[in-house]
């Protein structure tokens, strides 16, 4: 029987192997991992991985039939160094230079549990508060491309941006962001809408996509057009592999590449535009 030291030391290397993998991980995987490692009996790993369930730092879920044990976020979760997500409801004492959301489990994409969310806010922090885009700009506007839950929207307002616009094709989408904004006390800073890109006329000084690498080709030039000079653009949804060909693109004319990320597979960039 293990000690309560190793008790502590097991789970927080359970939690490290679901945070590290590149792929969905079922208990059975676990078991076996740890069990060949700590040669452990099976009934005490699952007792671990309970224990994980209950105390809210894992949860099951379904997919295409088969059932993982994933990350919860269930509960106040920490994106980036400074970027706090959580449900409504639930307590968190933060740091002084904590930024706390508040995100409403919906069915929309955007509370944190997708590499490529925290991606994007990560992208959010280095361009909002490392290097300080908003330096000498009185009027700053945000644009964020298939909002979703609105996440990322928010995270820009969070960090000093003053104004937000939201677009999704989703009516579901599209009432998550509008209920997350009202419940963040910023629904008179953030507007959301299923507007086009060809509906805007005016430039905005971040501009955030979050999209399938496609679909980020395809809207290269309406981003160009939309940033403002010495604005940034956030792009995720992104695969490693395709990483190159849209620096290639984005870097053509309009834009330096300042930072690149990854996590999972997945990719975050920013771009100024010169």
């Amino acid at each position: 029987m293990y000690l309560q030291a190793d008790k502590k030391m097991i789970k927080k290397e359970l939690l490290d192997i679901i945070e590290d993998s590149q792929k969905k991980i079922t208990q059975g995987e676990l078991e076996k991992a740890l069990s060949q490692k700590y040669s452990l009996r099976r009934k005490e790993i699952k007792s671990l991985i309970r224990d994980l369930v209950t105390e809210n730092f894992l949860t099951y879920t379904t997919h295409y039939g088969r059932t993982f044990i994933e990350k919860s976020f269930n509960k106040a979760v920490r994106i980036s160094k400074h970027v706090i997500l959580k449900p409504p409801g639930f307590t968190y004492k933060p740091k002084a230079d904590d930024v706390v959301i508040d995100i409403w489990q919906g069915v929309s994409f955007g509370n944190g549990q997708h590499p490529t969310t925290r991606l994007a806010i990560r992208g959010i922090e280095y361009v909002l508060n490392e290097i300080n885009l908003l330096e000498d700009k009185d009027k700053t506007s945000v644009l964020d491309i298939g909002t979703g839950s609105g996440v990322l929207a928010l995270s820009a307002l969070r960090f000093g941006i003053k104004k937000a616009a939201g677009i999704d094709i989703d009516p579901c989408a599209m009432n998550e962001a509008k209920e997350n904004g009202k419940i963040n006390g910023l629904e008179d800073k953030f507007e959301v809408s299923d507007h086009s890109l060809e509906y805007f006329n005016n430039s905005f000084t971040l501009i955030i996509a979050n999209l399938r690498y496609p679909t980020l080709i395809s809207i290269y030039r309406n981003i160009a057009e939309l940033t403002e000079n010495n604005g940034a653009v956030i792009l995720s949804g992104i695969k490693q592999d395709e990483v190159s060909v849209l620096i290639d693109l984005y870097t053509e004319k309009y834009f330096d590449c300042k930072w690149k990320k990854f996590e999972k597979g997945w990719a975050g960039l920013v771009f100024l535009k010169t």
